[in-house]
């Protein structure tokens, strides 16, 4: 399978940015229109894909001969900045077409129209396209790693250290994104091995909403973000880059939830990252005024 993945900025529907928005994804313009607004955008039955690649896109490394202007057959992984962190697919093109350069969208309908969108880097059948509800979107790749997927747009996952990733990102696309991977805090091999409420307790502390709930709720009162536990402040330290950084730990572990039960703000604690990571070490889990003490304790 010839695969690609392309990082473009996080929003929630790629439908253009009306009633969303675009985070995280560079320069667009000041009328807030982007390039990669309208990626799921059914125009006709296909999806007209675009990422800014640095120069032009490599079509003979998916598989295209010398000289073409597309590859065919692609699997197309996009992928997207989450708040809380790292990156993680969004959703898919299957059986694509890639082009070296940009091209014309043949015939625009109305939300390409309305976004200014008339080019496209990627296209595929919207039958062979899948985009990830926000809330679920728990598939991290690695980017600094050896194998992971570095700083470029378009990555082309060919060589032999990526080979292990891009077998789990083919399973996972298979089963329709019905598999989770949570890699985290000393837990993957756990989680791996079958620990479905580490899983789920993981999935809720990564849901883009609630973060982004708990957090303007905690700016709104205070002001700033500080950590529940050892008070650490990320922009007292890192200066506007810190700004509006933390962390959201679920407090109540699934294991004493009721069928249904629904997270609450209350539900939710605000840390930084070195403290989540030891929390989840701790087992069982402690709460946050215990884990206060322990701090205290050893300090």
């Amino acid at each position: 399978m010839n695969i690609v993945f392309c990082n473009i900025g996080w929003m929630k529907n790629y439908d253009g940015i009306q009633g969303d928005a675009i985070q995280r994804g560079g320069s667009y313009n000041k009328d807030s229109v982007g390039h990669e607004v309208c990626n799921f955008t059914h125009c006709r039955g296909k999806f007209y894909g675009y990422v800014q690649p640095t120069g032009r896109i490599s079509v003979e490394r998916l598989g295209a001969p010398k000289g073409a202007e597309q590859a065919d057959g692609v699997t197309v992984v996009w992928t997207a900045g989450p708040d809380t962190g790292g990156t993680a697919i969004v959703g898919w093109y299957t059986n694509a077409q890639v082009f070296r350069d940009l091209q014309d969208i043949p015939s625009p309908c109305k939300k390409h129209r309305d976004n200014n969108i008339s080019e496209y880097r990627i296209v595929a059948s919207a039958d062979n396209a899948h985009l990830i509800p926000a809330e679920e979107r728990d598939f991290l790749i690695p980017r600094r790693v050896k194998g992971g997927i570095g700083q470029s747009n378009v990555w082309y996952a060919d060589k032999p250290e990526s080979a292990a990733l891009v077998t789990d990102v083919i399973k996972y696309i298979q089963s329709g994104a019905r598999a989770s991977r949570l890699p985290d805090v000393d837990t993957e091999t756990t989680a791996s091995e079958g620990n479905p409420r580490l899983v789920a307790h993981l999935r809720r502390e990564r849901s883009p909403s609630l973060v982004e709930k708990k957090k303007k709720s905690v700016l709104a009162a205070k002001g700033k973000l500080c950590c529940e536990a050892c008070e650490f402040d990320f922009e007292a330290t890192y200066g506007k880059s810190g700004y509006g950084f933390c962390e959201v730990h679920h407090l109540k572990p699934i294991s004493q939830m009721d069928k249904g039960e629904v997270t609450s703000l209350a539900d939710l604690a605000v840390v930084c990252s070195n403290c989540h990571r030891i929390i989840h070490r701790i087992d069982p889990m402690p709460s946050i005024e215990q884990f206060r003490e322990i701090i205290a304790s050893e300090s």
